[in-house]
């Protein structure tokens, strides 16, 4: 073929097209799953979600590289879960369910102290409220507590908290598993493992709170199980403070995902081996919290601890 024929440019024209064609066939299948992969709300419950335009753009998880890397936390030596980020003291605080502790670390993955948590049974999650009030969950009972965990405090009893008893569940081994605080809607953000995956919603200020059992609507999103989404349960949740939107982490797939209030699918971030800067899997991530930088935090266990940045441009 002769440079510049008629039958080069023609050639050279159709390997456009082509081109164009399969551009074309890629940016509207990459449209249709993230319309199908989203978190569908219950009906006459959409409110509860939905909310003012974000103020702040995604979170756009594959932008984000681990800078910590599966780092042993010194001092605990199994089961750590749950996990949020207190920016009062801007540090982690941290719960492992055998046996009940409550553990504030660093944002490097140091302990600073642990402290046992009296009258618990299997504590998965926590939330940091305000000052020194956090919330916290426990699976076997299917409850959430209130707690005070101020500076200097050696235990922490759940004896006359304030909590929201939940639904009874058939497998009690798959009940509540992380929470998480939107501080700027007053919301208490839970989520349930599996069978089924859930989200639950309360408003839930500490004006409402009182010792004992506080009766408090609970508003309720169905995860579905979709063919190509890799997750199965539902381990943690966390709010972006800046944008509002939702973090949700799968324990059993090891992936991360960002979903707006409507419930659209906004990014994904495997946590698998040479992604995410990661040497290795994820094994066990069950505690998810992310700072007002955007840094994202995960534990892991027995007792690993990850720190992700968001790389820069």
């Amino acid at each position: 073929m002769k440079p510049g024929s008629k039958v080069q440019v023609r050639w050279q024209a159709s390997q456009r097209q082509r081109r164009l064609v399969a551009v074309t066939a890629l940016l509207v299948l990459t449209a249709l799953y993230l319309q199908w992969h989203h978190v569908i709300a219950m009906p006459g419950q959409t409110d509860a979600l939905q909310s003012a335009p974000r103020s702040a753009p995604p979170a756009n998880l594959p932008h984000y590289r681990a800078s910590i890397d599966a780092k042993v936390v010194s001092g605990i030596a199994d089961n750590l879960s749950g996990l949020a980020f207190n920016p009062e003291t801007q540090t982690l605080f941290a719960v492992t369910n055998r046996p009940p502790q409550i553990a504030e670390l660093s944002t490097d993955g140091r302990l600073l102290r642990l402290a046992p948590l009296l009258g618990a049974r299997d504590t998965e999650g926590i939330a940091h409220i305000q000052g020194d009030w956090f919330a916290i969950a426990d699976e076997r009972s299917n409850r959430i507590y209130w707690v005070q965990f101020g500076k200097g405090v050696t235990e922490v009893s759940l004896d006359h908290s304030p909590y929201v008893q939940l639904n009874d569940i058939a497998i009690k081994n798959f009940a509540l598993e992380g929470l998480g605080w939107d501080a700027k809607r007053q919301q208490l953000l839970a989520v349930t493992e599996k069978w089924p995956m859930q989200v639950l919603v309360m408003d839930a200020p500490l004006s409402k709170l009182k010792p004992g059992l506080v009766d408090m609507k609970v508003s309720t999103w169905e995860v579905p199980a979709v063919d190509d989404m890799p997750s199965t349960d539902l381990a943690a949740i966390e709010v972006d403070p800046r944008s509002g939107n939702l973090l949700l982490l799968g324990e059993e797939s090891s992936v991360l995902y960002e979903y707006s209030r409507a419930g659209d699918l906004l990014s994904v971030m495997p946590l698998w081996a040479d992604m995410a800067g990661l040497a290795n899997r994820v094994p066990q991530p069950e505690g998810l919290a992310m700072d007002h930088s955007g840094n994202i935090y995960i534990v892991s266990e027995p007792n690993l601890f990850y720190k992700f940045e968001r790389k820069r441009r």
